[in-house]
């Protein structure tokens, strides 16, 4: 059964029908088509309190997603059986099939099967934070259709799961602790060696800093304006921004007390004294 001929057996009992008993009839589905979906967001609310502390949080969002979508199609199955439509034929697999290609688009189709895909993966998690090429934010629901993100500037986000696939994605959150690389780039009249010792010093004392693994102090490159390094410190993936705002801060006093020199651009502009003509 195609959606073609849902919309002409719909027509036919329509032509058919009694004005009357035909509003009858939809008053009647709107009042059992309401009961279905309250008993359904009643059976979610059940189950979603039985399961919550027993399985993790995304499979829990699921489990009640599943629990809705299926109350949805009740209430379709039942709705096209008062217009006159004969479901004994969606009831089968063939027929469920037939009417998914029918009502849904084909990049419908397509993020539905993504999202599949996404979920047997297993690349994140509600409440991870992800980066999906330039969107940076924390993952708010995973659905079989797409992926919903709070970014942190507080925006909603929604991203195809047909898009999601085909993107670079980046999970920030996936593992317990991250590096955090500064680059730091000093005159070449300052003592590499005291610079060393200053970001161990600096990073020892740190809050946020991790001891294990250590930080790596490397120098990257000479060029025409310093002696360029890389300190690298590991820190709790919760505490990026607190991290990196701490360690910036901190080298900044501590090489303005020790008389550390940050090379910067300098402009020097020279001036010509004109003796006026007589």
């Amino acid at each position: 059964m195609d959606f073609e001929s849902i919309v002409n057996q719909i027509s036919q009992h329509i032509k058919t029908s009694d004005p009357i008993e035909l509003l009858i009839r939809l008053i009647s589905s709107l009042i059992t088509v309401l009961m279905i979906m309250v008993l359904f967001n009643l059976i979610q609310l059940i189950i979603g309190k039985i399961v919550k502390d027993k399985i993790s949080e995304q499979r829990h969002f699921m489990i009640k997603k599943g629990i809705k979508y299926t109350g949805f199609v009740m209430a379709l199955l039942f709705v096209l059986r008062t217009m006159g439509v004969d479901t004994t034929v969606l009831t089968g697999a063939a027929g469920i099939v037939g009417i998914v290609v029918g009502f849904a688009a084909q990049t419908t189709v397509s993020s539905f099967i993504s999202g599949f895909f996404l979920l047997s993966e297993k690349h994140f998690r509600v409440g991870d934070s992800i980066k999906v090429d330039t969107i940076l934010g924390v993952v708010v629901s995973v659905d079989l259709l797409a992926v919903k993100i709070r970014t942190f500037d507080n925006l909603y986000v929604r991203i195809p799961n047909e898009t999601l696939i085909k993107s670079n994605l980046i999970c920030l959150s996936r593992f317990a602790i991250r590096r955090l690389d500064l680059v730091v780039t000093v005159a070449y009249s300052e003592d590499l060696e005291r610079v060393r010792e200053l970001l161990l010093d600096i990073a020892q004392k740190d809050n946020f800093v991790l001891d294990n693994p250590p930080p790596l102090f490397r120098l990257d490159k000479l060029d025409h304006r310093g002696a360029t390094i890389i300190f690298n410190v590991w820190f709790e993936s919760q505490y990026v921004l607190e991290t990196q705002t701490s360690m910036l801060m901190t080298i900044k006093k501590r090489f303005a007390e020790e008389h550390i020199e940050l090379p910067y651009q300098r402009i020097a502009l020279l001036t010509e004294s004109i003796k006026p003509e007589v």
